[in-house]
């Protein structure tokens, strides 16, 4: 931790605390040592063996830097900075508090360690349901070349109009933050996204939240979908298990993987936010709508089916404050490819849904 308290209970900043004095963990109150060398960053640490629930102990020497170099970032980009800020009412910490005035304050994490899904999005709705706002920015070991839907980093999935999905960055060695947005997938490759770095030294906070990039959509191309039969080939000769049930499934409906209507294969980068590939909650749909083949239906019972096929593969989204949202645009798309693939006829009163479309190929 980068903060104490000493006798009077005031916060002292390790960087200028004096090796005299003691100092207690503003948490648990539990006596902490004050570290200050030439090679790791001026922090205080619990002694050995100490359970601090506030503080986790073995902050990295990263960690410590870059709270240090966040917070200089925003005080120098005009906001009121608190270190390690006791929030009692949530039992929390951020690593850096920061407002601008009039606005709500906003929670800095950085995180660098291991953290459940559970443990994050208990915190997140934390901050929300206090008033706060919380940016959570990922250190190196959860940076990787090329990411992929099931990534530890895509737990901390992040959601706004100009940016599309998102992850924060904090590198330390350039002191800089790495935006990677409008992150798209398609079914088994690596996820496309496009990047923005933001130097501290000489770019201000203000210029990246005015950053509206304009977001590309690409598109799917031959490659990438003789990649996705492959795929589907070698899995089903190896007897990948998740592959075993889909294709069991299609013996039981009188067809294969290899003859479902080429609608199903999912043809245009998506959101993500599945636990699985779209493929096979496309295939849902498809069986789905095969055993209501020529009923009309109302748009509000679409969205039902939508729904009721959606929730089993979706991922828990801990950071995006409103997934339903993300989630029902999902639908509408979905709903949409039905349309123009005319699985779905307009009629005076309804959709029917065409048979035609939903029959195996030869």
């Amino acid at each position: 931790m980068l903060m104490a308290q000493d006798d009077q209970q005031r916060l002292i900043d390790a960087a200028t605390a004096k090796r005299q004095q003691h100092y207690q963990c503003p948490g648990c109150r539990a006596p902490v040592q004050l570290k200050r060398g030439t090679v790791v960053t001026a922090h205080f640490a619990h002694q050995a063996h100490h359970s601090c629930q506030t503080f986790s102990e073995g902050e990295t020497a990263e960690h410590l830097l870059g709270k240090q170099q966040l917070a200089a970032w925003f005080k120098a980009s005009g906001y009121q900075v608190q270190l390690e800020a006791p929030l009692k009412a949530l039992h929390q910490r951020p690593d850096v508090l920061v407002q601008l005035p009039g606005q709500p304050p906003l929670a800095l994490e950085f995180q660098c360690s291991p953290l459940s899904v559970t443990r994050l999005k208990a915190r997140t709705q934390g901050y929300h349901n206090h008033g706060y706002r919380v940016l959570w920015l990922l250190g190196s070991p959860y940076q990787q070349p090329r990411l992929r839907p099931t990534s530890k980093a895509m737990k901390f999935l992040q959601l706004s109009t100009q940016w599309g999905c998102y992850l924060v960055f904090w590198e330390t060695d350039q002191q800089a933050l790495q935006l990677k947005f409008n992150l798209l997938s398609f079914d088994g490759d690596p996820l496309t996204s496009q990047r923005q770095f933001f130097h501290s030294q000489h770019q201000s906070v203000a210029q990246l939240l005015a950053y509206h990039p304009i977001l590309l959509r690409p598109q799917l191309v031959p490659k990438q979908f003789q990649r996705q039969q492959r795929r589907l080939l070698v899995g089903r000769l190896t007897q990948q298990p998740r592959l075993v049930a889909l294709q069991t499934r299609c013996y039981q409906q009188g067809g294969t993987l290899a003859t479902l209507p080429r609608w199903v294969y999912p043809m245009t980068a998506k959101w993500p936010i599945l636990t699985t590939p779209f493929l096979d909650w496309y295939m849902q749909v498809f069986f789905q709508l095969r055993q209501l083949a020529d009923t009309i239906l109302s748009l509000k019972q679409l969205v039902q089916l939508g729904w009721q096929t959606l929730q089993p593969c979706l991922a828990v989204t801990s950071c995006i404050m409103k997934p339903r949202q993300l989630q029902l645009r999902l639908i509408q798309a979905l709903l949409t490819e039905l349309v123009t693939q005319h699985v779905l006829i307009a009629v005076p009163n309804g959709w029917r849904v065409n048979s035609r479309q939903l029959a195996w190929r030869r």
